[in-house]
């Protein structure tokens, strides 16, 4: 709906609310006299601690896991049926014993919540407006321009901006309007200068509701009726983590050196603990205003690398690490960088030092491994890359060891106690926080951050690794509980972003010449059913489809108990859209689904795709699938083959069943075994390449709309890019001409897992294949 239709729809709305109101407040009596009749608190001052309940206390669950032997991190429930809230579940009010770091104040880690509002004349218009923007018909930010009764915030589409959790609400003091004179004893109202914009009886009523970023609550003042968002949260992160301080080793007493060779053979182990490192001045370096900055990061010149391992999610994370170490100056290594060294020789053993410049390749300060722990060996994978790092540590350098991701929440500190050098452990929710968890780390500490929090919106901006297409998060977490499946212990329950959110850094990512934006999520078919009030994921395609400039969009990762007909639909009808599902089936039998807990049958997973089929007959069809789960019979698994057959996806990623820590199905007696296993995986991986090949062959002497990413590493001559199928497509062109332009290409070539051909000749239009009437 375009703005204008918007504003008429409105204005028609407000004259009749003048009209019925006369744009009056909801009561003519005093605003005193309002307040004694709303609903009194239990409480009779406001603290942090009624915004979130501390009935779920997750914190420091420790259990040794059968399969690694290993104490394993849980910060989240496990069990199905358990809360599954993250306004529940995230406890900022839980101390770490362990952390003699940690404030006793009673204060929590929460600071603040940023919120939006808009104000009407009555209650009727506001449930109205409520339900238009529940259904993503209308956006907050342009309502409240449109709309709003609040001057103060209407040009900035009703940004009330951060509102300071340590606020207290005094009883005795019932005057919305009241400014009363401070004596020497009073702390000031941190949110004194929102009197006039968000009464206190409104901040009261939002600051004691549980919330979380994405909620819409109605709340009520002497102005009027209030529409509040919460935009976004402020969460001290450093108060969430562990805090171990290094331990200083004693000097020890000097050697008495005999012969000067002996220097060599004798050496002590160094170690720069407690030191004065380079993260430490450039962590420094941010904190002295002017030219000193740069002229300090100039000089020390930190590098880093990222080692990413596993999912798209993982993927997005490292790029938001990647930003948050930009902004503190470091800057990524580069491939076969050198640096030039001063080498003492001892010149053939003639006891005369001669110093040399030679030239060697340039190691990394900053060492970043994001792990993943969804297949099995993934903690031995951790410690063998951490190996060569910790060397380098215990020899004496100055490097900085990061572990991110899933491993690290699910071993917690368990990690440090394996690989003493390591700096930092962090879990994913905390991956656009690095900057600030970095700051211990500088002080000589090593830091543990695992501890469930809301995901905040990024402070810095990702280092996307294309120029053409884009990650965005949309939900993250997952509150489903396969037996099989490690997620939701790693990566905590479902947190959906705000529209608003998701639909600005979209419209910032096209203004810097990106093409394409793939929406990931972990459960994304359950996207705002986390949400007060509930949202759903085929609106939000369609507003994020809407967007100008945007030329495609894509979608991960879907589930078949949620993936509403719906969201084919929307696809079907946003222009953006690519023809592209991947939805997981893991298995073709029903006694295993139900054996899984996926929640859904092969009869349902099969009604998605013929919905597929009907409305888009050309669209690409991926999935994932398990072979080999406990309990799999021969007849289970030719079930599995039969979904291939019936579907033939255009491709699926193959796995064997691999125990997991804290899962039901790692426990259970009938495993299989591996010879079995790695059969039906060699079968099915033959079944999946013939499907693979037969579908891209029907793509033969079409021409199809590419749209051109980076060169084909094989072949420079050649540029790559997909099609909106997600069918890799290799053609001769320039790269710096081609690259982020959508191409016209006749297909010549069909192989298992690409495509080849030319630039389509002028007048050569895109092969459609159009849905039977």
């Amino acid at each position: 709906m375009t703005h204008s239709i918007i504003a008429t729809s409105i204005t028609l709305l407000l004259a009749f609310s003048q009209i019925t109101h006369g744009f009056q407040n909801p009561s003519t009596k005093s605003p005193r006299h309002q307040q004694n009749h709303r609903q009194r608190h239990i409480t009779t001052r406001h603290t942090p601690l009624l915004l979130h309940s501390t009935t779920v206390n997750t914190t420091d669950t420790v259990v040794t896991s059968p399969i690694t032997g290993s104490e394993t991190n849980i910060k989240y429930p496990t069990s199905r049926g358990s809360t599954v809230d993250s306004r529940l579940i995230v406890d900022y009010n839980t101390k770490n014993a362990n952390d003699a770091s940690s404030s006793d104040d009673g204060s929590s880690p929460l600071m603040a919540l940023r919120l939006s509002h808009i104000l009407f004349a009555s209650t009727e218009l506001a449930a109205q407006t409520l339900e238009k923007l529940t259904k993503s018909e209308w956006n907050f930010e342009e309502m409240a321009k449109v709309v709003s009764n609040c001057a103060e915030t209407r040009e900035e589409g009703g940004s009330v901006g951060w509102v300071n959790l340590s606020e207290d609400f005094d009883d005795d003091d019932d005057d919305d309007t009241s400014s009363s004179v401070l004596d020497a004893d009073t702390v000031k109202n941190p949110n004194e200068h929102l009197n006039l914009i968000l009464p206190p009886a409104a901040r009261e009523k939002i600051l004691s509701t549980p919330t979380k970023p994405g909620d819409i609550l109605m709340v009520e003042s002497f102005r009027g009726v209030h529409l509040v968002q919460i935009v976004d949260v402020m969460v001290d992160v450093r108060r969430l983590s562990y805090v171990k301080a290094r331990k200083k080793k004693k000097k020890k007493e000097a050697m008495i050196i005999q012969n000067e060779m002996e220097i060599a053979s004798k050496g002590a182990r160094k170690d720069v603990h407690g030191q004065g490192t380079k993260l430490a001045g450039v962590l420094g370096g941010a904190l002295v205003e002017g030219d000193d900055i740069e002229s300090i990061r100039d000089k020390l010149d930190l590098t880093y690398k990222i080692e990413t391992m596993g999912c798209q999610m993982n993927s997005a994370d490292s790029e938001r690490i990647e930003g948050q170490l930009a902004s503190l100056g470091i800057r990524p290594l580069l491939e076969n960088e050198m640096k030039d060294v001063e080498v003492v020789s001892d010149n053939d053993g003639l006891m005369q030092e001669t110093k040399v410049i030679k030239s060697t390749k340039k190691k990394p300060d900053v060492i970043v491994l994001n792990t993943c722990s969804i297949r099995d060996h993934a903690e031995q994978k951790v410690y063998s890359y951490l190996g060569p790092h910790a060397k380098r540590k215990r020899d004496g350098e100055d490097v900085t060891i990061i572990v991110a991701g899933c491993v690290a929440q699910q071993e917690g500190q368990s990690l440090l106690r394996r690989v003493p050098e390591i700096d930092l452990v962090m879990g994913p929710q905390y991956a656009n926080r690095i900057a600030d968890l970095l700051e211990d780390v500088a002080n000589g500490n090593q830091v543990v951050a695992t501890e469930a929090s809301h995901i905040m919106e990024d402070s810095t901006k990702p280092r996307r690794q294309s120029a053409t297409c884009a990650w965005v998060n949309v939900i993250y977490g997952c509150n489903e509980r396969c037996t099989y499946c490690i997620v939701p212990t790693t990566r905590g329950v479902e947190q959906s972003r705000p529209v608003e959110s998701i639909v600005d850094e979209v419209k910032e990512l096209i203004s810097q010449g990106f093409k394409e934006v793939t929406l990931l999520g972990q459960n994304i078919d359950a996207y705002g059913r986390d949400m007060k009030p509930k949202r759903k994921f085929s609106d939000l395609l369609r507003v994020v489809g809407e967007t100008p400039g945007l030329e495609r969009l894509r979608f991960v990762t879907s589930h078949p108990r949620y993936m509403s007909l719906g969201v084919v639909d929307a696809v079907a009808e946003t222009s953006a859209a690519c023809e592209y599902f991947h939805v997981p089936f893991q298995s073709g039998s029903n006694a295993i689904l139900k054996a899984m807990g996926r929640g859904h049958s092969r009869e349902r997973f099969l009604s998605i795709v013929d919905r597929i089929r009907q409305r888009l007959p050309d669209a690409a069809i991926t999935a994932d699938v398990i072979v080999g789960f406990p309990g799999e019979t021969e007849q289970d698994f030719l079930d599995t083959l039969d979904i291939m057959e019936q579907v033939k996806f255009d491709a699926v990623n193959t796995a064997a069943y691999s125990p997991r820590p804290n899962t039901p199905a790692a426990t259970w007696e009938n495993q299989l075994t591996e010879e079995v296993k790695q059969d039906r995986l060699r079968r099915i991986n033959d079944l999946c390449d013939l499907h693979a090949e037969e579908r891209r062959a029907r793509m033969m002497d079409r021409v199809v709309e590419v749209l051109v990413e980076e060169r084909n590493v094989k072949k420079p001559t050649q540029v790559m890019g997909r099609t909106t199928h997600g069918y890799i497509v290799y053609f001769d062109g320039d790269i710096e001409e081609l690259r982020g332009e959508l191409v016209n290409v006749k297909i010549t070539t069909c192989q298992r897992y690409y495509l080849a051909g030319k630039i389509a000749e002028e007048g050569e239009e895109v092969t459609k294949i159009l849905p039977e009437v």
